[in-house]
């Protein structure tokens, strides 16, 4: 064996590449699956993975927790995928993930996935899946679910061997942030966990540059970096806005992915353009701005003329866009093109960023500013949706103030509102409570109401409030749920009290499936038993068995100071609050 000096000397005569590869040969070590996935999930961002342990990801949990990413375990997956769904909304990049064991656990999260499609919020969901060799032998757990998800994510693949890991995942990450958000999902192969190489194989096959989103595996270019310029779209949308004498602003969600706040508040604030929001749109704009008109929608809506629509969809929401009229020229900017001939083809429809489209179509209205409110026909219309608005705020005055017992839901929410602090986020998750807080509930800043959005899923309060909070984690977190939704999700509780997430949950317990309202309308004898629960159910003392905060609220006088002991107790807290199963549905 040569000695170190003899070593050396032959080391001096090689070429630089011939040392470089000796020198990764001499510290090469071997790396396992589960470690190449957590450190690539580690250098994509990835800060939290939500998870159950199982075969075959135990060792990728393990891993995960080494270098640095912190693992929550969960008490059902498809609250896992919803936590991590939340997380990634409120913070406003994926920075969250799920990994689920084979076969019944990547099906139980199925829902979550599919709250993403609909919301188009980004998530990664990695799944294990048996042995590739021993495919189609009846071995357990054995699932395709690459065929299974490929109608409800923007990809769906599979990972067969440990060279493929790196890119795999960069191009996962990339594909659920590009252009509009949603998940993606990798199926991983058992084989692939436990299979070694060498890290500096590991190494050469991370790419370090940006390739285009049809190679395998690349990283897809940033819909934002690479957008066009719609000179004439955007200059024809500014002349609409400048000779409008009636325009009107629909602020959605989907604004969440480009942040465009400034221009927001130029539009409404210094062109005075009234506005109306999504469900989960409210708060881009606060709701008590003097000429917000949510409330109104309908007769802001029929009454313009011109509207410009900004990451809202014209589906269901927005009544398939039949608010409008068949003359209201209509201005809608969206990332995806197949959204702006969805359902009302657009006078002016521009694909693009909304931020970037809008930072240039400000820039036309500053050559030409649009002069609506000098004009006294447009005052005129104003005064008639303040006087709609008004009206409206007196209907449903008595509701908040009646201290009839038991509550209606929109005192509950009422009372609640009296204890948030401004900046506190507020989930949402039922049918009747979703409606009350619409009508009552006021939201001031961005990112600061989650509802289960566009598919109207019920159960994730629970875990959108977990995933914000841990987005968020300085800002008061309270879910305001219905005991429908209470029931799929109340032990994800013991997951908040075992890693200190501290948190409100209010429930309006109405001791059913909306109620009586339900079964009333819908249900005969016997069968009202599938809506209708049994009357005052304790939910509280389910929370404090698991280590939780609760109390049990009858009177709507007792619900601040209960609030106000929930947030001193500073861990989970469950205020089950008895609400009047009779009352009508809210009328939006």
């Amino acid at each position: 064996m040569p000695d170190r000096q003899d070593l050396a000397q032959t080391i001096s005569t090689l070429s630089a590449a011939q040392r470089s590869l000796l020198g990764a040969r001499l510290s090469d070590t071997s790396v396992d699956g589960s470690t190449l996935i957590a450190r690539s999930l580690k250098e994509l961002g990835i800060g939290h993975i939500y998870s159950i342990a199982g075969t075959p990801i135990d060792r990728t949990l393990t891993a995960c927790a080494e270098v640095g990413i912190c693992v929550v375990g969960v008490r059902h997956q498809n609250n896992g995928v919803l936590m991590a769904l939340a997380q990634n909304y409120v913070a406003g990049q994926l920075v969250a993930a799920a990994i689920l064991s084979a076969g019944p656990a990547v099906t139980n999260a199925a829902t979550g996935i599919l709250v993403a499609w609909d919301n188009a919020w980004p998530l990664l969901v990695l799944g294990g899946r048996r042995s590739l060799q021993m495919q189609g032998k009846g071995q357990f757990q054995e699932l395709d679910a690459v065929a299974l998800f490929q109608s409800i994510t923007k990809y769906a693949g599979l990972v067969a061997t440990i060279a493929e890991i790196p890119n795999a995942l960069r191009h996962a990450v990339g594909v659920a942030i590009a252009a509009r958000p949603g998940p993606v999902y990798l199926d991983i192969a058992e084989e692939v966990f436990t299979d070694t190489q060498s890290t500096a194989i590991s190494s050469a096959l991370t790419p370090t540059a940006v390739t285009g989103q049809d190679e395998p595996f690349g990283l897809p270019i940033s819909t934002r970096e690479s957008l066009k310029d719609h000179p004439q779209a955007i200059q024809r949308a500014a002349h609409l806005l400048s000779q409008a004498s009636r325009p009107a602003l629909i602020v959605g969600k989907g604004v969440r992915w480009s942040t465009p706040y400034a221009a927001l508040d130029c539009l409404v604030n210094r062109y005075r353009i009234p506005f109306v929001t999504s469900p989960m749109g409210r708060g881009f704009l606060p709701d008590d701005h003097p000429i917000c008109y949510t409330s109104v929608r309908a007769a802001l809506l029929a009454t313009a003329d011109v509207v410009l629509v900004l990451g809202a969809r014209l589906n269901w929401t927005f009544r398939f866009g039949a608010e409008l009229r068949a003359e209201t020229e209509l201005i809608q900017i969206d990332i995806e093109a197949a959204e702006l001939e969805a359902n009302v083809k657009p006078d002016v429809g521009i694909v693009g960023d909304v931020e970037v489209v809008l930072a240039q179509l400000l820039a036309y209205l500053e050559q030409s500013p649009p002069k609506h409110h000098c004009l006294p026909t447009f005052h005129t219309w104003l005064r008639e949706l303040d006087r709609q608005k008004a009206q409206k705020e007196r209907e449903i005055e008595p509701l908040l103030t009646s201290d009839a017992i038991p509550m209606s839901p929109q005192r509950l929410v009422h009372e609640i509102q009296a204890c948030l602090p401004r900046n506190a986020i507020c989930i949402v998750d039922g049918s009747v409570i979703l409606a009350a807080t619409q009508q009552v509930l006021k939201t001031y800043l961005p990112v600061s109401r989650l509802t289960p959005g566009s598919n109207g899923c019920i159960g994730t309060g629970i875990p959108f409030a977990i995933g914000a909070k841990l987005a968020q984690p300085d800002r008061l977190v309270v879910a305001i749920c219905g005991d429908t939704g209470i029931g799929m999700s109340l032990m994800e509780l013991e997951t908040a009290v075992r890693y200190q997430i501290p948190l409100i949950v209010a429930i309006a317990n109405n001791n059913g499936n909306s109620g009586s309202l339900r079964s009333s309308s819908h249900l005969d004898g016997e069968a009202r038993r599938i809506a209708m629960f049994q009357p005052d159910l304790r939910y509280e003392q389910i929370v404090s068995v698991l280590g939780g905060y609760g109390e049990f609220i009858t009177s709507p006088q007792d619900i601040q100071p209960a609030l106000q002991r929930a947030i001193a107790a500073n861990t989970a807290a469950c205020i089950n609050v008895k609400v009047d199963p009779a009352a009508p549905y809210p009328l939006l």
